[in-house]
């Protein structure tokens, strides 16, 4: 397994006008295995072309195709009614995962569980939840939702973000042993003083953490990253996945 890449790596980039297909472009010859794409940093008017292209990109070369969806899945009382928008919209690009942060799902029913259930298995597309870095993804609150999603049989993923819990002062490697065995996609940042660094340069024991996580789990780069320092970043995961494998 290698280590794959969420578009965040180019935030510098596509904030200075490059498209996330023209970075994207650049790591042709990279030694990663999935691509993310984020929602919002796509313009409306380029985006179906967009992602007609970077989907054409993973066929190349080989990549699965995932997509981070800036919304979240629960709000208060309702599931988020533009849910099945985006499945289709992945069904049609062939993108294998979408990501959405879990929200607030307390006050939501049985049968509008139900409902999602029946929704979720109308498509191919695996949809994860995600922590967020506010009061609904604080770990007491994040683990009563999960299990209410679980005990429902909801056919819904879950992407561990490692860096979401500085932001709530929540410690994130009590929360991954608390999680490590529904995480299904992981989010690698290192933290420090609440700023992403550099892998290696924050508080993060996120070596420990991958050597925990399950071998099949896809681990993404999601954070802005110079290019002068990419390849590192990537070649430090691929290092630790390698040795692993090895083990």
């Amino acid at each position: 397994m290698h280590v794959s890449v969420n578009t965040a790596i180019f935030l510098n980039e596509v904030q200075n006008g490059k498209s996330q297909f023209e970075c994207l472009k650049e790591l042709s010859a990279s030694p990663i295995d999935n691509i993310e794409v984020r929602g919002e940093l796509f313009k409306d008017e380029t985006k179906q072309d967009e992602l007609s292209r970077i989907n054409e990109l993973c066929e190349n070369n080989h990549w699965k195709f995932f997509y981070s969806i800036p919304d979240q899945l629960f709000n208060t009382n309702e599931v988020n009614p533009n849910l099945e928008e985006y499945l289709k919209m992945a069904d049609d690009n062939n993108i294998g995962q979408l990501k959405i942060s879990m929200g607030d799902s307390d006050d939501i029913s049985d049968e509008q569980l139900t409902n999602l259930t029946n929704l979720l298995n109308k498509y191919d597309v695996q949809v994860t939840i995600e922590n967020q870095p506010n009061e609904d993804g604080i770990i007491d609150k994040f683990d009563r939702q999960l299990k209410k999603l679980k005990n429902a049989k909801v056919p819904l993923g879950y992407t561990f973000d490692s860096g979401n819990w500085y932001w709530i002062n929540d410690d994130p490697t009590i929360a991954f042993d608390k999680f490590k065995n529904d995480i299904t996609v992981f989010h690698l940042k290192d933290i420090k003083n609440k700023e992403t660094t550099m892998l290696g340069e924050g508080l993060t024991d996120w070596q420990s953490m991958l050597r925990k996580l399950n071998s099949d789990t896809p681990v993404f780069l999601e954070y802005d990253i110079p290019s002068d320092k990419l390849n590192d970043q990537i070649n430090q995961v691929n290092t630790i996945l390698d040795s692993r494998e090895s083990e």
